[in-house]
């Protein structure tokens, strides 16, 4: 898992290199409305200063994506990251599972779980006990498709930074009627196991 300060500008808005200035905007609204300081997705999970982190580098690519110039010259300088990035991001496409069923209201539905270890793939089979889609979880959250599977699949080298993980899965546990902290604290625990910070 990459922090904040190892991600291409691309990576920070969740953004292909070829995106066009609409897709960037869209993207970079989307990430000041989830990193505002009143997000419930990220509510009580980060310090000031973490914040400011965060925000400061979400200005800072989109004021260099937004600018023809200022991109082209950080994409020369920046081509190894940004080429590997693409890669990496073709790989996932290629595995990337279908969809198993529609959007679906699922604000009320509940299920037994009893005392699992909340991770990834726990996730995953509650969901879809649930009936529910990725989309869904997509439309409630407002957390992109490509990163709830990433969480499911525990890709813990893939996933976003730890700034931005956190806050993901308060949001995803929150959608699910699930305890944010133990989904939280099982997630962490995983990373404790498999030796990664």
């Amino acid at each position: 898992m990459k922090r904040i300060e190892e991600q291409t500008h691309y990576e920070i808005l969740e953004v292909s290199p070829d995106a066009d200035l609409k897709e960037i905007q869209r993207a970079y609204d989307h990430a000041r409305e989830t990193f505002h300081a009143d997000s419930l997705a990220i509510y009580s999970l980060f310090s000031e200063e973490e914040m400011r982190k965060i925000q400061a580098a979400i200005e800072e690519a989109y004021r260099v994506l937004m600018d023809e110039a200022l991109r082209k010259s950080y994409n020369q300088s920046h081509s190894h990251l940004i080429e590997r990035s693409s890669r990496e991001k073709q790989a996932e496409k290629s595995v990337k599972s279908s969809e198993i069923k529609s959007s679906l209201s699922f604000t009320d539905l509940s299920i037994e779980v009893g005392e699992i270890t909340y991770r990834g793939r726990s996730l995953k089979q509650i969901r879809e006990r649930l009936g529910i889609d990725l989309k869904a979880i997509s439309a409630e959250t407002k957390i992109n498709i490509k990163t709830l599977e990433l969480i499911e699949e525990e890709d813990l080298e893939h996933l976003p930074a730890m700034v931005y993980l956190k806050g993901f899965l308060k949001a995803y546990a929150r959608a699910l009627n699930l305890d944010a902290q133990k989904l939280i604290d099982g997630y962490f625990q995983l990373f404790k196991e498999k030796g990664k910070k």
